[in-house]
This record gives C-alpha cells, sequence and structure tokens, in this order.
C-alpha cells in the first residue's frame, strides 16, 4: 500500500526548496553556468554519500537476517531486491530519494546565496554584537573569556578537530533518514524540514537581515579592534606550536580559504562569510534533538557535543557568543514548527469523500 504521506512531505519540502532554489538562481547575481556546475558537485557529493550510508545499512539488513543455527539464511540478493521493492510499493521511493536531491539542491543555493547575494550587504551589525558579547561575559570578549579559562596549544588543536568533525553529522545525517523505515516518519520529516528552515531561515534569510563577518574578520572586514587582533595572535602563537608537532588549526587555513573565495569570479564550495546567525551551532542543536528520540546516551552526547560547538565558534573566533544562543533557540521553535507540519501531511486526505457528502 502507497504512503502517501513520505510523498506529500517531499513535496512540500521541494515547494520551499524549490522557491530558494529559483529565487537564488534568478537573482541575476548568480552565474547560471557556475550554480549548475555546483549543483552537479553537490548532487554528485550527495549520491555518494547515500551510497556510503546504504552500504552500512545494508549491511546491518544482511546481519540482522544472517543465518540461523541450522544455516539456512535468505540469500542478499533477494533481501536487498525485497527491500527496494517495498521502498517502490509503499512510497515509490520518495522516503529514499528525497534526502540526498535535497541536500544537493539545498547546498548550491546556500552556498551561491552566501558568496553573491549575502555579500553585497556588507558586515553592520558586527560592532553591535561585539558589544553584546562583552555584556554576556561579563566585560570582556567571548574569545578572552574561553581563552583564560582554558587557553592552550593543546586545548586549541582539539576544539579545533572537534570543530570541524561537525560536517560529518551535518551531512550523514539527512542520508540516514533515506534508510529509516515507516514508522520513523514523524522524525524523518521532522528533522528534514528543520534541516531546510535553518539553511534557508537561518543561514540566509537571517544573515541577510543582520549581517555580520565574525570576530575572525573583524579587523580586515569591519574596523580596527586590537582584541580581534591579538586573538588572531594567539591562535597563529598556537598554531605555530602544534606545527612543530605535526599539527595545525584547521581554522585558520578555512578563515583563508574564506577570504580567498571572497576574491574568486566563480562559485567555491563552502564559500561565503556570514556569523549571525550561525549555521553551525543551529544544526549542532538539531542534532542533539534528533538524537534524543533514539537513545539518551547519544541525546546526551550530542548535546554536550553541541555545546562544544559553541564554545569552539567563539574560542576560535568564527561566532560571537550571542548567534549561537539566537541559533539554538530559534532551531528549537523551528523543530516544533516542523513537527506540526509533519503532523498535518501525515492526516489523511478523502477529496471524494467529502464531496459525495457535499
Amino acid at each position: 500500500m502507497t504512503d502517501f504521506r513520505e510523498a506529500r512531505a517531499a513535496l512540500w519540502g521541494f515547494l520551499v526548496l524549490g522557491f530558494f532554489f529559483c529565487a537564488v538562481l534568478g537573482s541575476g547575481y548568480v552565474n547560471p553556468s557556475d550554480f549548475w556546475l555546483l549543483f552537479r558537485t553537490y548532487l554528485g557529493m550527495g549520491f555518494a554519500l547515500w551510497f556510503a550510508v546504504g552500504i552500512f545499512a545494508t549491511a546491518g539488513m544482511l546481519w540482522k537476517n544472517r543465518p540461523a543455527k541450522d544455516g539456512t539464511a535468505p540469500s542478499p540478493f533477494v533481501l536487498i531486491r525485497g527491500w527496494f521493492e517495498t521502498q517502490w510499493d509503499e512510497n515509490r521511493l520518495a522516503r529514499t530519494l528525497w534526502p540526498p536531491i535535497l541536500f544537493a539542491m539545498l547546498l548550491t543555493s546556500f552556498n551561491a546565496f552566501k558568496q553573491k547575494i549575502l555579500a553585497t550587504q556588507g558586515f553592520a551589525f558586527d560592532p553591535v554584537f561585539a558589544e553584546a558579547d562583552r555584556w554576556l561575559f561579563f566585560g570582556q570578549d567571548g574569545w578572552r573569556f574561553f581563552h583564560d579559562w582554558f587557553g592552550s596549544p593543546t586545548a586549541t588543536g582539539l576544539i579545533d578537530a572537534s570543530y570541524h568533525a561537525w560536517f560529518v553529522p551535518m551531512s550523514v545525517g539527512v542520508m540516514v533518514c533515506a534508510f529509516l523505515g515507516a514508522s520513523h516518519y514523524r522524525l524523518r520529516t521532522q528533522y528534514l524540514l528543520t534541516y531546510l528552515f535553518v539553511w534557508i531561515g537561518l543561514g540566509s534569510v537571517m544573515a541577510f537581515l543582520m549581517p555580520s563577518a565574525g570576530p575572525c574578520f573583524y579587523n580586515l572586514l569591519v574596523a580596527p579592534q586590537q582584541s580581534y587582533a591579538e586573538m588572531m595572535a594567539v591562535l597563529n602563537a598556537h598554531n605555530a606550536a602544534l606545527e612543530a608537532s605535526g599539527g595545525h588549526v584547521q581554522a585558520l587555513s578555512n578563515m583563508q580559504g574564506l577570504l580567498n573565495a571572497r576574491e574568486a569570479d566563480g562559485l567555491v564550495i563552502g564559500g561565503g562569510i556570514s556569523a549571525m546567525p550561525s549555521v553551525h551551532n543551529g544544526l549542532s542543536v538539531l542534532f542533539a534533538i534528533a538524537a534524543f528520540r533514539f537513545s539518551r546516551v547519544a541525546g546526551y552526547a550530542l548535546s554536550a557535543y553541541a555545546v562544544l560547538i559553541w564554545v569552539g565558534s567563539v574560542y576560535l573566533g568564527w561566532h560571537y557568543g550571542l548567534d549561537g544562543i539566537v541559533s539554538a533557540v530559534l532551531v528549537i521553535g523551528f523543530w516544533k514548527l516542523s513537527g506540526r507540519l509533519a503532523d498535518a501531511i501525515a492526516r489523511p486526505v478523502h477529496p471524494w469523500s467529502k464531496l459525495a457528502a457535499a
């Protein structure tokens, strides 16, 4: 029996995403050939990740159906074919294919928006958020607050590695949704819709309304600021200490990459500069919320990781402290809204019965 909830959820998701996708492409700021090249890159990346997660899902299915004590077991080919047949019968592969396509369309649109449209806004809000940071951290800048507590080359290396490991749950979590069963309809739909709202609502619309560069770019893109110059000097000193033992601070390389992308004519994967609100922090909160639906242990572990991401975003100079707090509050709101939308999408629709009753 076809599960129309999945098809309707995918349709509504693509309506929202399609509007954003077409608006960015048709804005006049983006070169269409660059846009489609970036889309093909993300589409290939999305399906590669989808395939990798699918291998793990298949391995789990084969393990679950491993030979019994008498040595008998279904053929792996039969199991895999049966899985695809079930997906086709239940939802015409809607729940299986829309996560990787969503990933490609969303990341392409966001990257193009951030590099070519958001870049026209300047960074007028940095002084406001810098001042809010000093209020939040008892009269000093956020980076200094955390460095005073535990700053060291070793801490910088650990925080830097943890911060940039965020890409794994950011991308893999979407692909896991493709392989969750029908019983996880609400969780899958709630997660994917919230994911959409984070990138579009936080990372695009709100970033456009409150443009800011962040502490690490303050001196280069906003105005001279002694404290943030000292922050970069400290990070560079930590990087030098780490390089002596074979390590490095990836954040510094990424910051330079963003500055280089800012001068590029085309579109660069991961390009664009924006601090408020923080997509990095927002999605880490989403990971934690979703993890609680599986187990408390996973939920608490990813909650601790979300806190680490927030601390790291300030410690490394990517964000003001307020960036992550605003994102966390909004993501909780998006999660609740997405849950209600998932329930609304799941309600049965019987247009012919309504007409007959009339």
